[in-house]
């Protein structure tokens, strides 16, 4: 019995030990978005980490508290075997998720959770985040880890342990009633208490810098919290009652005393509308968009702008439906709920309009192709429209190859082919994926910087496009919308919930623009949507989180969303809170603070209804 023991707290000393080293690894790897921090965090970190640590731990000594019951009744001669394949495949398994967790953390600024599932389902987009390198290099290091925390494992454990039957029917029933008792004291660190508290990742946070709490998550932990989670998680953001949360929000968007009517930037209610939503433009990464700015400064430009959330799939809803950005879910990848949103290709194929979609990559990536159709986009154009040699790039087909059949098409029309009537406005949304990670563009090296460098390709093709539309007869009716579907950590000391990781720029641009206007006050990703929709006298009373960015009654504010947490900006104020942990992140407690619970509280509640 007593050898059993020690060797049952060894191996559970063997896990802690395992994430102990893990906690400074991961520390080392996102040193740049740590900030300024003292020495004794690197202790503090370890410390508060426990919790979690010994939860997971006590997870993978379930099964060894098992096979301790079934060895006193029965001898096993291969269990020491048993022990060490699963070891093995339990280090693998902690290792993999580690590893996946550093690499993507920088990108993501979260660590991974069951969003990697839904990537999953399309491994090509996977693969196509890093280089071959990386990816070999990370299997590579996967490797040696494994490898040298099995050796580990066998010196710290010391020589095989006898698993034999106890020799008496007293001893069998005594070592059985301690044994089944000591495997049930695991789900005291397991649950975290007695209470009707349960153990969850908020239990590690400790330190009014974010990313030291996020350093003390364990990963594993933090996967199965994720995968065990409702998908919307509902009661995590129900703050208040929801009268209270609908009476907070109305407050929000009460109209200012202003009589003046929304400013005119059309001279047509029916233009050829193309509508760019880029990838990662990040209002950061200004001075590698000459052709953007230079938009800017002929059209309409919206200098106060934030993205409504940090993924593709949240901005492009965003953009389209004028649906704010969720902190721990996508409604784009719940089709039934997606569908059901309002959306600008409903409204403007009800009003005569064809519609078509374009992207160089899979469409079917989080569930986008459902909720594309479901807007009237039947006509798309994705990498499968291309033949293989034109997919150069991880992603897919890079923006220059896709922006060259656009333009193709465009000429097409204006010379009244292929079906398009002259009395039939087209809307033409174009997804770009080149300044995408890993960042892949062909040729043009204007920058070090490969983020930058991307942007700067894709801004390169917009500029090539908008010089070969001007010299069509249909440009004096082209509406040139440009908006971003998320910002980017650029610089990479940007913390998750900065403002400035969010700042985005649009652009309204084209012959169809009356004359330049720049338009400084706060505003939001969503109040794209709006302000088109009056610009062309369509009612956008469906988009009830929007508002006109054109209408001096509206209210000035932008929310926005990250992983755990949401933000609210208005123009003298801001403030940020942590979900998990239920605090600030920045700003103070007050008014503002509560309009954000209500916020975020009502965009889970309008979900939730949708059934």
């Amino acid at each position: 019995m007593k050898e059993r023991l020690v060797y049952f707290l060894k191996y559970y000393l063997f896990w802690l030990c395992l994430f102990l080293v893990q906690k400074p690894l991961f520390m080392l790897s996102q040193w740049e978005r740590l900030g300024d921090v003292r020495v004794m965090d690197w202790f503090f970190v370890p410390w508060h980490a426990l919790p979690l640590d010994l939860s997971v731990a006590s997870y993978l000594m379930l099964p060894v508290g098992l096979m301790m019951i079934v060895s006193a009744w029965v001898h096993i001669p291969w269990m020491s075997r048993i022990m060490d394949g699963y070891t093995a495949v339990m280090l693998s398994a902690a290792w993999l998720l580690f590893i996946g967790d550093v690499a993507t953390f920088p990108s993501w600024g979260f660590h991974l959770d069951r969003t990697l599932f839904l990537y999953l389902q399309t491994p090509m987009e996977v693969l196509a985040c890093a280089e071959t390198w990386q990816w070999i290099a990370g299997v590579v290091v996967w490797i040696m880890a494994v490898v040298m925390s099995m050796l580990v494992y066998r010196r710290w454990m010391g020589r095989k342990m006898e698993w034999s039957m106890f020799p008496t029917w007293q001893a069998q029933i005594g070592g059985c009633i301690g044994w089944v008792l000591l495997t049930a004291l695991l789900f005291l660190p397991i649950r975290g208490s007695v209470t009707v508290s349960t153990m969850n990742t908020g239990r590690v946070y400790f330190s009014d810098n974010r990313m030291l709490n996020l350093s003390a998550i364990n990963p594993i932990f933090n996967m199965m919290e994720s995968l065990s989670e409702n998908t919307f998680d509902t009661e995590r953001y129900t703050y208040m009652p929801s009268a209270e949360a609908t009476r907070l929000l109305d407050s929000l968007y009460l109209h200012t005393d202003s009589a003046a009517a929304p400013i005119r930037v059309l001279h047509t209610t029916r233009p050829n509308i193309i509508l760019f939503i880029l990838e990662s433009f990040s209002h950061n990464a200004w001075e590698a968009m000459p052709n953007v700015r230079r938009l800017s400064e002929q059209g309409v430009y919206f200098s106060r702008v934030m993205a409504s959330s940090f993924r593709t799939d949240r901005g492009v809803v965003a953009v389209m439906s004028a649906f704010p950005g969720q902190p721990t879910s996508s409604i784009m990848t719940v089709p039934h709920k997606a569908q059901q949103l309002p959306q600008i290709g409903k409204d403007l194929s009800r009003e005569g309009y064809r519609l078509k979609f374009w992207h160089g990559g899979d469409e079917d990536f989080t569930c986008m192709r459902s909720y594309l159709i479901s807007g009237g986009f039947t006509d798309r154009v994705s990498d499968h429209s291309f033949p293989v040699a034109d997919r150069l790039s991880k992603w897919g087909v890079p923006d220059h190859i896709l922006f060259s059949r656009l333009s193709e098409e465009l000429c097409e029309r204006s010379r009244v082919s292929r079906g398009y009537a002259e009395d039939k406005p087209t809307l033409d949304v174009v997804l770009t994926l080149s300044s995408h990670e890993p960042f892949e563009v062909p040729a043009l090296r204007r920058f070090d910087n490969p983020y930058l460098n991307a942007v700067a390709y894709t801004d390169s093709c917009i500029g090539a496009l908008v010089d070969t539309l001007r010299t069509l007869p249909t440009w004096d009716n082209t509406l040139l919308v440009l908006v971003a579907d998320h910002g980017f950590p650029y610089p990479a000391t940007l913390q998750n919930h900065e403002t400035r990781r969010y700042h985005i720029p649009i652009v309204m641009a084209g012959g169809a623009v009356m004359q330049p206007l720049r338009v400084d006050h706060v505003a939001s990703q969503i109040d794209l949507v709006p302000t088109l929709l009056g610009q062309m006298e369509i009612d956008h009373s469906a988009y009830r989180f929007g508002k006109d960015m054109l209408d001096p009654a509206q209210p000035a504010f932008a929310f926005y969303s990250f992983v755990d947490g949401y933000a609210l900006v208005t123009e003298t104020d801001s403030v940020a809170l942590d979900a998990r942990a239920n605090t600030l992140l920045m700003g103070s407690y007050g008014s503002l603070e509560q309009q954000a619970r209500a916020y975020v509280q009502r965009i889970m509640e309008t979900i939730d209804a949708i059934k």
